[in-house]
């Protein structure tokens, strides 16, 4: 009975997956900023690689509920029976522990404040580097803690799915599903596209930042004294 709780908490966290990584809106090619490596780099992940990953997650999610479905309901039992030898592993259900729930907090939370992002800056939130026409800088909410909080968002998901899925005791690891063949493949390429992606949005912070400088000057100047710091408060 405790393995079907997990199911609300999984479909929550590809939801939240689905939402914090779907652009909100999508600049005209006048609006997009001139694009530096960085930025042809992420504009790339976020046209080819943003899709697989929501895609693989949705599978990872599924086929976990599928299990708990089949280890719960002896009406599926004979179903799951053929499944398993048809792909020749035996599939396991974990149960819920410590890492599941923090990760599952920590992907849920970063999507929530991502979507606070979505909300505050309304049309002026893009996926691309972009000044919008009748673009402002906006001080409210979330920006008014810190300047990037939607990157720090991304990362707080990016940190909360690793550990669901990532950690000794995650459904992933435990259930024997990564002995599949090719499914480790799958798994190793999905993670190194997630650090790439973080690692190149963090390289972005400074650009976004001479971008909204130059774009509004002194409303920039002003903002940034305000609000200090770029993803952490307190720490950067």
């Amino acid at each position: 009975m405790a393995s079907l709780l997990k199911v609300p908490l999984i479909l929550l966290s590809a939801i939240m997956l689905q939402v914090s990584f779907t652009p909100p809106n999508v600049p005209s090619s006048n609006e997009i900023v001139h694009q530096t490596l960085n930025e042809w780099v992420l504009t790339r992940l976020q046209r080819y690689g943003l899709p697989v990953m929501k895609a693989i997650y949705w599978v990872i999610s599924f086929a976990e509920i599928a299990t708990i479905a089949c280890c719960t309901t002896n009406s599926l039992s004979t179903i799951c029976a053929i499944a398993q030898h048809a792909i020749g592993q035996r599939i396991r259900d974990t149960p819920i522990t410590f890492p599941f729930i923090l990760g599952t907090a920590l992907a849920v939370a970063g999507g929530l404040i991502r979507w606070w992002c979505f909300r505050t800056l309304g049309r002026y939130f893009t996926f691309q580097l972009s000044v919008r026409k009748g673009h402002r800088i906006v001080t409210t909410g979330p920006y008014a803690v810190i300047r990037h909080p939607s990157y720090t968002a991304a990362m707080i998901q990016m940190i909360g799915i690793l550990i669901l899925h990532g950690s000794p005791t995650s459904w992933l690891r435990r259930s024997g599903v990564l002995n599949i063949p090719g499914l480790k493949l799958v798994a190793t390429a999905w993670l190194a596209q997630t650090a790439i992606f973080t690692i190149q949005t963090i390289g972005r912070v400074s650009q976004e930042d001479e971008v909204l400088k130059s774009a509004f000057g002194d409303d920039w100047e002003k903002w940034a004294k305000v609000v200090r710091y770029r993803l952490i408060p307190g720490v950067y």
